[in-house]
């Protein structure tokens, strides 16, 4: 039943750089749940991943936009929304495999009513917040201010994620560049913003170093966008 609405309303959104070795895996996986189309967005990307992209024939709902140079951590999301022909809007990474029946419980969720389906994740709890990763406390922080502490560190910064096209309406698309500032956004609406558990997945040593570097690069710029929340919260608050 899943499958017949995702083949009418899903649009799974990838964004790809340098993803040589897991891409194909991410586009099986995304064909599996049988999406009205599959939008992948390469950018910056130095190693054989648009050569992947391009080779890989299975999907006829396949669309290819390539970019020579970087996008940013997040700015494929919102070229991505701005293409995306579909009612809920399924969002991935390239370098994470995760499989079909997880992906599906994020969408499923956006079918039944939600409007933001988020990766579960938990809050810290108060004795073990020294220490922790900054980005993740910035998360959680976010998430206590607008009066969601229940969402823990859940982020539209993490992915896969899902929504409706109503609710990035509802936010502005163009904010979904800034994920943080996207879901300050969201909460500010009172949009049902609603975290999936999922399983764990493995990572290979090669991704999780990946990741690892990834992570070390991007986490000024993820505290930077949290503070842009902060700031248009602070802002929204004073013309209350």
């Amino acid at each position: 039943m899943d499958k017949l609405e995702n083949q009418d309303r899903l649009s799974i959104i990838i964004g790809v750089e340098q993803d040589e070795d897991t891409i194909v895996k991410v586009l099986k996986q995304a064909e599996k749940l049988c999406p009205l189309e599959i939008v992948v967005v390469v950018h910056g990307s130095h190693d054989r991943s648009l050569e992947h992209v391009l080779a890989y024939s299975a999907s006829p709902v396949l669309r290819v936009f390539a970019y020579p140079y970087a996008l940013g951590e997040d700015v494929w999301r919102a070229i991505g929304a701005r293409e995306a022909a579909g009612d809920v809007w399924l969002f991935l990474g390239a370098e994470q495999i995760v499989a079909a029946q997880q992906l599906q419980l994020f969408v499923r969720s956006c079918y039944r009513g939600t409007d933001i389906a988020l990766r579960q994740a938990h809050a810290f709890p108060a004795s073990e917040k020294i220490g922790q990763d900054p980005v993740e406390l910035a998360k959680c922080f976010l998430n206590n201010l607008l009066e969601r502490s229940e969402l823990g560190s859940s982020s539209m910064g993490d992915l896969p994620f899902a929504m409706t096209r109503e609710a990035a309406a509802s936010i502005g698309a163009h904010h979904l560049f800034v994920p943080a500032v996207a879901q300050a956004i969201a909460l500010q609406k009172e949009l049902r913003v609603t975290p999936v558990r999922t399983a764990k997945e493995r990572v290979s040593v090669k991704a999780a170093k990946a990741k690892q570097a990834r992570d070390s690069t991007s986490a000024l710029t993820d505290l930077g966008d949290h503070l842009e929340a902060l700031s248009l919260w602070q802002a929204q608050a004073k013309d209350k």
